[in-house]
């Protein structure tokens, strides 16, 4: 891929994150009062019916970014609860992993790679393979060993149809999603029995990716 439109295209990418956390930076501060700044969750719904609209641009604008799905997904849990919350981050998550599914089909893999340093592309590309792409799909999502936005680069370099990487995300997002958005919305309340039982399930979330990585690793030693 030539040097000149890569850098293009990350310029590109760049210019739209930045304008957008620069947009809500700017209404954020807006609403600032002499003594205080708006808490996130008044800041949110200060857009009144617009607020879903805004998260969802939120979504489009960072979904190439590494790490930061995950804290806008709390947020949405906090605000608008676990059960409005989970239905909101499926609808914004699964549109928006279509960003960087198609700069990953559109672009290649070379230039994944060079965005992903350290992954083994290949390996994951080779695993799609064949009428497993869904379950490749699915299983990567039910047990994220790889982070959110690297999964989604990876669904646009296998073989998987656009369909399928949508019903296969759409349906493997749901239980860490609600695990999420179950916690963010119980820390009202730290001596709530919601609480506790939203950390529990984050811990038994947490244990199954560790142990899913853990088995991955002595199935991959016992084949040398």
């Amino acid at each position: 891929m030539d040097s000149s439109r890569d850098k293009l295209i990350d310029s590109l990418m760049l210019s739209v994150v930045v304008l957008s956390m620069g947009g809500l930076a700017v209404l954020y501060f807006g609403q600032c009062k002499a003594d205080r700044c708006p808490s996130i969750e008044e800041f949110i719904r200060s857009f009144g019916v617009w607020a879903p609209v805004i998260l969802g641009i939120l979504y489009f604008a960072i979904s190439p970014i590494p790490m930061v799905t995950p804290f806008i997904s709390a947020a949405v849990g906090f605000v608008f609860g676990p059960l409005v919350g989970t239905a909101l981050v499926l609808i914004f998550a699964t549109s928006s992993a279509l960003v960087p599914f198609f700069l990953a089909r559109r672009f290649g893999q070379e230039w994944v790679a060079s965005k992903l340093k350290g992954k083994k592309i290949q390996g994951l590309y080779e695993q799609s393979e064949g009428s497993g792409g869904f379950l490749f799909i699915i299983l990567m999502r039910l047990i994220p060993v790889l982070p959110w936005e690297i999964q989604n680069y990876t669904g646009g370099l296998s073989k998987v149809s656009v369909s399928t990487f949508i019903l296969a995300t759409l349906l493997g997002i749901i239980p860490g999603t609600f695990s999420l958005t179950f916690l963010a919305s119980s820390i009202r309340d730290t001596t709530s029995w919601k609480f506790y039982l939203a950390v529990g399930l984050n811990v038994v979330m947490l244990l199954v990716t560790i142990l899913a990585l853990f088995l991955k690793r002595w199935k991959a030693k016992e084949r040398k």
